[in-house]
């Protein structure tokens, strides 16, 4: 199996002349080309930086604030055989320490940036060693470094990069994602979603999270054909430009978390989209966070006028410990809903032939029948080799034995869901799982029905318990419109309609109902809400509370 480094080197060689990426800027809206040639020759001056300082074998964190430094800076380390370890950029305090966390958890020593940044701690008495990409990308092509630049020794075993999970800052964990892993993920993704050289992709979401860099950055340069990058931020505030640039660039590849196709859906005006033609957008991949079937249905709709097919929508999961791609639609048909305890569930699609993915109870380890809900098991080439320097949780997590399958190791991915004629239902996390009065509930199931309210953001809520004398108490907290943030007099009529409409559809009552301002809802880069730190915040008094916090019922 050939590794990224020789596609890559592959592509600067034959496709030299091709642009590989085009960075939108937010201001102008211009699109700064790369070609494969430039990329290449670039990545590789780089990359001898990298190699001249020591840095092979080791792991480098890389936090760039443009898109382009951030593309370079990474193959620059697969070509130096660094183990790139890509993270966000620290916007306050507390993701300065991240930063730190993400070194001393990883042993970096070495950091790549473009842009000045404080002192970093390196978790070994020091701070980090600051390499500029900036500067290092404006000599790149004449200084004589690239003719310096010797190709390691890289197997397909070799970890390539450390992919670090969601979760509480204070415990991080690097999903080891090898040489290997990469291409058998982007193979995978390519022919599930019918990329070739002649596609063209579009990504408004962080490069750093596994979505943006192997559906991105990676997937292009596997199937040879051009990604297209605007800033996540851009495309917040301006989702009409998200389907501009799709029409003006005439691409068959877009998508991300369920939120951005709500947001589209929901946010775009008829007078933006005079003139803007979907018609050759092959695939909208929705994968990352739970898939609503009222969004896909809203979604669509909204769109079939300006030429986006039905078929045209395509769920799919997936999670950094596989790579990226565990399960997909097929291409071009329109999507299957399900439903489980009244609520309609998304037809994720099957895995690509050689991975297995299995629904397994939990408890005892047994795989389950059709139409039986237990966790997801994965077993595939995409799957990665653990977490960085956690053996013991490595074992539990990527070493889980299946009666019946010769000593296969799986994945255990946490997540629940049930199989219906091949198709995977993803119904909600493992971890997740609300119990109230002897009873389990999906706390996504507890949002959806809190959310009957105007007032109310769509996908903006967080159900969760906390321990309060000898029982478990309910909490929801939910963002609310902006539009409503100064009519707080209506704020009682907000709450009481929001318990109302989770006791109607489950008999249970939410005991504290928090309203918060929009936006303040802790997520994940991907867009996921994050329940844990969520229940965190509540506990600590750390929300954005608008207006007074109604005493708990």
């Amino acid at each position: 199996m050939p590794t990224f480094n020789h596609l890559l080197c592959q592509r600067g060689r034959d496709q030299a002349d091709l642009v590989a990426y085009r960075f939108f800027s937010p201001g102008t809206g211009q699109p700064e080309e790369l070609t494969y040639g430039a990329l290449v020759a670039q990545a590789q001056a780089m990359a001898a930086r990298l190699q001249a300082a020591g840095m092979a074998g080791n792991c480098v964190l890389l936090v760039c604030e443009t898109q382009r430094c951030f593309v370079l800076g990474f193959f620059a380390c697969l070509l130096a055989g660094v183990i790139v370890v890509p993270t966000a950029p620290p916007r306050r305090h507390v993701a300065q320490d991240r930063l730190s966390l993400l070194a001393r958890d990883a042993g970096c020593r070495h950091l790549l940036c473009d842009y000045a940044l404080p002192p970093i701690e390196d978790g070994h008495g020091g701070v980090l060693a600051v390499g500029d990409l900036r500067a290092w990308q404006a000599t790149a092509q004449c200084d004589g470094w690239r003719a310096r630049w010797q190709a390691p020794e890289v197997e397909a075993a070799t970890t390539a990069f450390l992919q670090y999970t969601s979760g509480s800052t204070g415990d991080p964990k690097g999903v080891m994602v090898s040489h290997g892993n990469l291409v058998s993920n982007c193979a995978d993704i390519r022919r599930a979603m019918d990329i070739g050289p002649g596609s063209s992709i579009l990504v408004g979401l962080p490069l750093y999270h596994d979505m943006g860099l192997i559906g991105g950055v990676l997937q292009s340069a596997y199937a040879g054909c051009t990604s297209h990058f605007m800033s996540p931020s851009e495309l917040v505030q301006f989702p009409e430009r998200w389907l501009r640039r799709l029409s003006d660039y005439r691409i068959t590849h877009s998508g991300g978390p369920n939120f951005m196709f709500e947001l589209a859906a929901r946010n775009v005006e008829p007078e933006e989209l005079e003139g803007v033609d979907l018609r050759a957008w092959e695939v909208a991949f929705c994968g990352a966070e739970p898939i609503r079937a009222g969004t896909m249905a809203q979604f669509v709709q909204r769109f079939a006028a300006h030429g986006l097919r039905p078929g045209a929508f395509y769920p799919c999961y997936g999670m950094a410990e596989s790579t990226l791609f565990i399960t997909g639609h097929r291409v071009g048909a329109a999507p299957a809903v399900s439903t489980l305890h009244g609520r309609p569930v998304v037809d994720c699609g099957a895995p690509q032939p050689g991975a297995c993915v299995a629904v397994v109870d939990p408890a005892s380890g047994l795989e389950l029948a059709d139409g039986a809900e237990g966790e997801v098991w994965v077993a595939s080439a995409s799957v990665a080799q653990g977490y960085w320097r956690r053996p013991a949780l490595s074992e539990a997590i990527f070493g889980a034995q299946l009666a019946g399958r010769g000593g296969v190791r799986f994945l255990r991915t946490g997540d629940l869901a049930y199989r219906d004629q091949g198709g995977l239902y993803i119904t909600g996390r493992l971890k997740d799982v609300l119990i109230l009065y002897g009873k389990k509930y999906a706390p996504q199931d507890i949002e959806d029905a809190a959310l009957g309210h105007p007032a109310l953001r769509g996908d903006g809520g967080a159900a969760f318990t906390v321990t309060a004398g000898e029982r478990e108490r309910l909490v929801v907290v939910v963002e609310v419109e902006r539009t409503w943030m100064r009519r707080l007099d209506q704020h009682p009529a907000i709450v009481q309609a929001l318990r109302a409409g989770v006791s109607a559809q489950h008999g249970v009552h939410v005991d504290h109902a928090v309203l918060i301002r929009p936006g303040a809802l802790p997520r994940t880069s991907s867009g996921k809400v994050r329940r844990s730190q969520c229940r965190l915040d509540y506990l600590a008094g750390a929300l954005d509370v608008v207006g007074t916090v109604a005493e708990p019922a």
